[in-house]
């Protein structure tokens, strides 16, 4: 029997199966809305190449964000009213529980209530952060990590950053992320996002543009290396030329370096490592650059390339070792 995982990570769709590691992966753009097209015409067919039958699927696991203060877990995926309506993935988890008929699970779905009160408060009321990343590849990578170092999940404090196409920090503490930012909304630019901004520039942006969906295509679809290089992959932040593109790569290390020392205050600088995973860990010039940077914080852990399908499959593990189900229904 296999596990199907699917991970929505920007304008990205992987999958892959697996057991408890990924046997056969693979990727393809993320539709805007039309999930059922996605998967009918590239998820079905990528199943039957890879030669795994529909009836041979045991159940499917992916991740999401709670409504509210739900705990952390493995939830069963029955009904998606305990889910944010904003979240992606909800259509594309009714289209393929309509398609293959089997049980999905979310991994560790990400819940506001888990991080610290502190980091909830943004200096007016109106507004809360949502402290909204995806807080099953923090876990991972610090149960794995706790793991080398001998140390038991409830006790390793860790800073983990997942640098790709989004990039995701957060601060972890045991098995609990206590605050986290993306790319989406806060903290260093991304390859399109525009990540944190100046108040004013924002206000100013959004009364030159009446439609908000004109004002968030600019902010996350167009900003970034995108907006600077015109760039539409990662990889080619390092080949590109000229004094510009020097600029750009410079600043989003200094950028990713600060969100760092951040989340060491988070800790109160007891870290016990800092962990680096995502495309950009593979690219050795910034990990360089970075560590120059940071590297008096803690030791430095490197998990080069995207994690996404591999946390989602170690969650799998967690299921058929029988770890304790959270029921949305």
């Amino acid at each position: 029997m296999a596990v199907l995982a699917v991970y929505l990570h920007g304008r990205t769709l992987h999958v892959g199966v697996g057991g408890m590691e990924v046997s056969a992966a693979t990727s393809f753009p993320l539709p805007s809305s039309d999930f059922e097209s996605a998967v009918s015409e590239q998820v079905l067919p990528w199943l039957e190449a890879a030669g795994v039958a529909r009836e041979n699927l045991e159940f499917i696991v992916t991740s999401g964000v709670l409504k509210g203060d739900l705990p952390s877990g493995i939830y069963r995926l029955d009904t998606d009213s305990a889910l944010e309506p904003e979240w992606g993935g909800r259509e594309l988890c009714t289209v393929l529980a309509s398609h293959l008929s089997t049980p999905i699970y979310l991994i560790d779905p990400a819940s506001r209530g888990e991080c610290h009160p502190h980091a909830r408060v943004t200096g007016t009321p109106a507004i809360q952060r949502t402290c909204s990343a995806d807080h099953f590849l923090f876990k991972y990578l610090a149960r794995q990590e706790a793991a080398k170092r001998d140390l038991r999940h409830s006790e390793g404090r860790f800073i983990v950053a997942h640098l790709d196409e989004v990039h995701q920090l957060g601060a972890v503490v045991g098995t609990k992320v206590v605050d986290c930012l993306s790319s989406a909304d806060e903290g260093p630019f991304a390859l399109y996002h525009s990540g944190g901004l100046p108040f004013d520039g924002v206000l100013e942006l959004c009364s030159s543009h009446p439609q908000r969906q004109e004002v968030l295509k600019t902010l996350s679809v167009e900003g970034g290396l995108r907006g600077y290089l015109g760039l539409e992959r990662l990889a080619d932040l390092f080949t590109a030329q000229g004094e510009q593109a020097a600029l750009v790569r410079d600043a989003l290390v200094y950028q990713v370096a600060k969100e760092i020392g951040a989340l060491a205050a988070v800790l109160a600088g007891q870290v016990d490592a800092i962990i680096c995973g995502g495309e950009l860990a593979k690219v050795e010039p910034f990990m360089v650059e970075l560590r120059r940077r940071v590297a008096f914080i803690a030791p430095i852990s490197v998990v080069p390339g995207n994690q996404g399908l591999a946390a989602l499959l170690a969650g799998a593990g967690r299921i058929l070792a029988k770890e304790p189900i959270v029921n949305l229904s």
